[in-house]
């Protein structure tokens, strides 16, 4: 599913994977993408999050305060992407499209985490008001 994700959206799901083990998981889901974005700190998606006011350091808490596991880190070779997390890895590519972008950037994960209200990295977000509307602009 690398198609044309950038080298940076590419490092933001390597994150993510290491965000998953830390915390004890075994799957990926968007909790752990919006971990990787904050981790790989350097991308668009970091940005409009500072851009709107947005303490990373409480935002990355906040995340694992709302998922952290009981038991310790994990050392699992694969881990599989949720359901949520693949939709939004997908929606990426619809997002760069409106942006008529050629590359995935870490702004289009952002937006397609915040396109679903439904999942925990959205849910979170909306703790610190950020939206997708918000986003946007």
């Amino acid at each position: 599913m690398e198609g044309n994700f950038s080298n940076r959206v590419q490092d933001v799901i390597r994150l993510s994977r290491e965000e998953a083990l830390r915390l004890g998981h075994d799957y990926i889901g968007t909790e752990h993408l919006l971990l990787g974005i904050i981790r790989e700190g350097e991308g668009i998606g970091v940005k409009i999050l500072r851009n709107l006011g947005v303490d990373l350091s409480k935002l990355k808490r906040a995340v694992e305060d709302t998922v952290r596991s009981m038991s310790g880190p994990l050392t699992i070779g694969n881990i599989p992407l949720t359901k949520q997390a693949e939709k939004v890895l997908k929606i990426t590519y619809l997002e760069a499209k409106l942006y008529k972008s050629d590359v995935i950037g870490t702004e289009h994960l952002l937006l397609s985490l915040l396109r679903d209200e439904d999942n925990i990295a959205a849910q979170i977000l909306g703790q610190f008001s950020v939206n997708y509307d918000a986003v946007r602009k």
